[in-house]
């Protein structure tokens, strides 16, 4: 049978699974066999409680993270930066991500410099191998979708004697990527247009966008990155955050050791995050 819901999970045996989640994202019949994106998956025929929910796709399985920037108007106008013509493409290493409900353990030179900041995020997950595809078949590769928080670090990014002009290192670190709670079939999803998509940082509401509003939408973004790379099943694409970030408020707001970074999509769930500063000895 197709996967509705993905998730990874611990059981209460202890044991680690993927699954196929009820929509309360409490209890999931175990895949038994095969990897998560195989059709039709082999699943257990008794339902497991979900004892925690991990990132829903394992660094083993996730083959890379592509990001895509600046891809909500009124996100380029707070940045005061153009509106591009094409998508504004970055990457973040698998070692990135972590748990929809996990602590973000930042390295100590993430955080030191300060202007931590979050990025709610639609999240693409492909499901079969893509190449070459139009527009028009786009949809076919793509699995399904979660949410994701780009954190990320304004000083590497913004700042040229650090980061040098480019995006990446400023993104890349370890916990940087949060996703969660499940991979949402496409069968439920469809293109994922219309999907509200809200971030708050201690429990004060930040970002209120909607997917509706991206200049590139799902089908034109992996036709665009598969004219030029393959995309292996498990990988990951974030599509860009709307307006509401951290660098982008009167005054700025910087996250810090503590806080709570949240993204909540309609339709997928919610991630939440706590801030954790990583001390080196």
């Amino acid at each position: 049978m197709a996967i509705q819901r993905l998730v990874r999970f611990v059981s209460n045996d202890g044991e680690t699974h993927y699954g196929a989640a009820d929509e309360s994202l409490k209890t999931a019949r175990i895949l038994e066999s095969g990897s998560p994106f195989s059709s039709p998956a082999q699943l257990s025929k008794q339902e497991h409680t979900i004892h925690k929910l991990l990132c829903p796709i394992d660094v083993t399985d996730a083959r890379s993270v592509v990001c895509i920037g600046l891809n909500y108007t009124d996100h380029a106008e707070e940045a005061q930066m153009s509106i591009p013509k094409v998508p504004v493409v970055f990457f973040k290493p698998v070692t990135a991500l972590t748990g929809p409900h996990d602590d973000l353990v930042l390295p100590r030179t993430f955080w030191e410099k300060g202007r931590l900041d979050y990025e709610s995020e639609l999240v693409i997950v492909i499901g079969k191998r893509a190449s070459r595809v139009s527009k028009d078949d786009a949809l076919d590769y793509v699995f399904g979708y979660t949410a994701g928080n780009d954190i990320s670090n304004r000083a590497w990014q913004l700042e040229p004697q650090l980061g040098g002009g480019q995006w990446c290192y400023s993104k890349c670190f370890d916990s940087s990527a949060p996703i969660g709670p499940a991979i949402v079939s496409k069968d439920i999803l469809g293109s994922a247009v219309g999907l509200g998509i809200r971030g708050t940082l201690n429990e004060t509401q930040m970002q209120n966008g909607n997917t509706k509003n991206m200049i590139f939408g799902v089908a034109e973004i992996v036709s665009f990155l598969s004219q030029g790379m393959t995309l292996l099943p498990g990988t990951l694409i974030f599509t860009g955050t709307p307006a509401g970030v951290g660098f982008g408020k009167k005054p700025q707001v910087s996250m810090k050791e503590g806080d709570i970074t949240k993204v909540e999509i309609d339709g997928i769930g919610a991630i939440a995050n706590k801030v954790v500063y990583e001390q080196s000895d």
